[in-house]
C-alpha cells in the first residue's frame, strides 16, 4: 500500500498569502484522494511498487486499456503533488547552486517562464521544468495530471495551475497565485532533485512510492 509523501512545513506555514484552509484541503483531501484511489484500485498489486517514471513513460506496457487513464490521472496526481510540496517552502533559498549555475539561468528568470507558462495554460494543469533526453532544460505546462515522464524527459519542478491552488484565497485569479507560490519556491530543493539525477537517481519515483 501506498502512503502519502506529506510535507515537511505545517499547513499554516505561509499564512497569510497561501491559507490553513487551502492548504489542508489541497493536503489531506485532494492529494490524499490520489493515493487513497491508487491503494482502492490496485491494493497490493506489483504495480505500485514500480517506479512511476517507467510505469507513466509506458503506460500500454504496463497496463490494460481500461487502467491507463486511471493511472496516469491518479499516479499523476500523487507524483505532481508530491513534488510540489518539496519544492516549495515558506523559507526558500535563493542561492545560486549549481542547478541554476549549469543552466545559467537566474531564479527571476525562472520565475518569469513559470508564470508566463502558466498563465498560457487554458484549464487545470501544472507548469514543469525539466530535462530533454540531451540534459536540456525546458519549461513548459502540460494539462491536468500529465507528466514529463510521458515525453521521456525528466522533471525537476512542477508548479500547480489548477484552480483549487488558489480559488478560495485568489478567487480565481491566477496571475495573483504565480505571482505569490513562485516567491515561495526553494531553488535548493530543485537542486537536489537535479544533483540525484545527475547521480543516476529520480527521487520523484522514491517520494511517490513512500510506503
Amino acid at each position: 500500500m501506498l502512503k502519502q509523501n506529506l510535507p515537511s512545513w505545517s499547513i499554516d506555514a505561509f499564512e497569510p498569502l497561501i491559507s490553513s484552509e487551502t492548504m489542508f484541503v489541497h493536503i489531506h483531501k485532494l492529494h490524499k484522494g490520489y493515493v487513497d484511489k491508487l491503494n482502492s484500485r490496485f491494493q497490493n498489486a506489483p504495480l505500485l511498487r514500480i517506479p512511476p517514471s517507467e510505469v507513466l513513460s509506458d503506460l500500454s506496457g504496463y497496463l490494460e486499456p481500461k487502467d491507463q487513464d486511471f493511472y496516469q490521472d491518479m499516479m499523476g496526481g500523487n507524483v505532481t503533488h508530491t513534488l510540489f510540496w518539496k519544492i516549495i517552502s515558506p523559507t526558500p533559498s535563493l542561492k545560486i547552486n549549481p542547478f541554476l549555475r549549469d543552466f545559467k539561468i537566474t531564479p527571476e528568470t525562472l520565475k518569469s517562464q513559470i508564470k508566463q507558462e502558466g498563465l498560457a495554460r487554458f484549464g487545470s494543469g501544472w507548469v514543469w521544468g525539466a530535462l530533454d533526453s540531451q540534459g536540456n532544460l525546458k519549461v513548459y505546462s502540460t494539462k491536468n495530471h500529465d507528466t514529463p515522464y510521458m515525453r521521456k524527459q525528466t522533471p525537476l519542478f512542477c508548479v500547480d495551475v489548477w484552480e483549487h491552488a488558489y480559488f478560495l484565497d485568489r478567487h480565481g485569479d491566477r496571475k495573483a497565485w504565480l505571482d505569490i507560490v513562485c516567491e515561495f519556491i526553494d531553488f535548493n530543493a530543485i537542486n537536489a532533485v537535479y544533483q540525484a539525477h545527475l547521480q543516476g537517481h529520480d527521487l520523484i519515483d522514491m517520494w511517490s512510492l513512500q510506503r
